[in-house]
């Protein structure tokens, strides 16, 4: 008797626990999915980059990606060209420019050779000196004697002084040119100065001609 009682004790446990054991058990319609959350994220076009006006190699390039794990990872792309840092630079998936028709592209082309091509810029003053500005050079002609040059920063300049006593009112000229932002003259004790502005960063070097300076950033 006392194992009866046992068993029957057993079967009502049993079914306390489960109200209908005979009833196929219920799952939830979510059971073995994940949380399902909208991708906002933009597909990659192109990113444009303007570097600093002291950049002069472009050493490389460096991707951070994510992979599907979530880990993240890193992929460098060598380079080592020299850079205006005029250009803007374009990071660009390739595909669209596949799909442009050829016509477009070479129309293109055409255009960015009109802007390449060199504009040489004169200012005369006082006939005393003619300066011409090509591309990155800066060429003063004139028939008096250098003292010194030398370059300051904040802003950029490259300061040239001539021997000469002169008088004269303060001369500004503001250049709509590349590399150079403006020349302003200045008349002082035995010699007058010439401080030439420059749009960025830049070391320079010059050289004597017969009948003047030149002097080429870099």
């Amino acid at each position: 008797m006392r194992y009866i009682f046992t068993f029957l004790v057993l079967i009502v446990v049993s079914v306390t626990a489960r109200e209908n054991p005979f009833k196929a058990v219920e799952t939830s319609a979510t059971t073995g999915k994940t949380t399902y959350k909208k991708d906002t994220m933009e597909h990659f076009t192109s990113v444009k980059v303007q570097l600093p006006s002291s950049a002069r190699i472009l050493k490389s390039v460096e991707f951070h990606f994510q992979n599907l794990d979530g880990s993240v990872e890193s992929k460098d792309v060598r380079l080592n060209q020299k850079i205006d840092w005029h250009d803007e630079l374009i990071v660009k998936k390739l595909v669209d420019d596949i799909n442009q028709p050829t016509a477009i592209v070479s129309t293109k082309i055409k255009k960015d050779k009109k802007i390449v091509k060199k504009a040489l810029k004169k200012i005369s003053f006082k006939n005393l000196l003619v300066f011409t500005i090509d591309d990155k050079s800066l060429y003063i002609k004139t028939r008096d004697k250098k003292i010194r040059d030398f370059l300051i920063t904040e802003p950029y300049k490259i300061v040239v002084d001539f021997k000469r006593e002169i008088s004269f009112y303060t001369k500004v000229y503001n250049l709509k040119t590349r590399y150079f932002k403006s020349i302003t003259l200045g008349k002082h004790s035995g010699y007058y100065r010439v401080a030439i502005e420059l749009d960025g960063k830049y070391l320079y070097k010059q050289r004597k001609v017969k009948d003047g300076y030149v002097f080429t950033l870099r």
